[in-house]
């Protein structure tokens, strides 16, 4: 049975050994896309959220569509209808763009709010996609 990311989550927290820590952002950097909600509720907004996490600015990103939704409901981002913009953009392109803003961000905090919540500084995210192979040259 394939463990899914808040499996990783509990595994890594419940024992923060470089193994299991190592294996949740190998899993996050395998997903097909990071999951985002837009800076702005409206159709187009290619923007993603940033929130303020101990007075810094984090970009918000999500794991599966599952924690978006609750989150996005949670925060009153989702219309009457329950309907919500989204963004699904490939880990690749994700770190690009963290990379572009990376002197406005303190890193990526994915699923807050959550049991599956985590972060990482920029640099960490740097670090952690050389780490696994990912390409950041475009």
């Amino acid at each position: 049975m394939a463990l899914e990311i808040r499996d990783y989550v509990a595994r890594a927290k419940a024992n923060p050994s470089t193994e299991y820590i190592q294996d949740l952002w190998q899993a996050v950097f395998l997903l097909k896309g990071w999951y985002f909600l837009p800076a702005e509720s409206r159709e187009g907004c290619e923007r993603p959220s940033v929130m303020m996490v101990g007075g810094e600015p984090w970009l918000v990103a999500f794991t599966n569509i599952r924690q978006l939704k609750a989150f996005s409901r949670a925060t009153g981002r989702a219309g009457a209808n329950g309907e919500f913009y989204l963004l699904v953009i490939d880990p690749r392109q994700a770190m690009h763009q963290v990379i572009e803003i990376a002197d406005h961000i303190e890193g990526v905090i994915f699923n807050p709010d959550s049991l599956a919540t985590f972060r990482a500084p920029v640099h960490a995210l740097l670090q952690y996609a050389e780490h696994f192979g990912v390409p950041l040259d475009i």
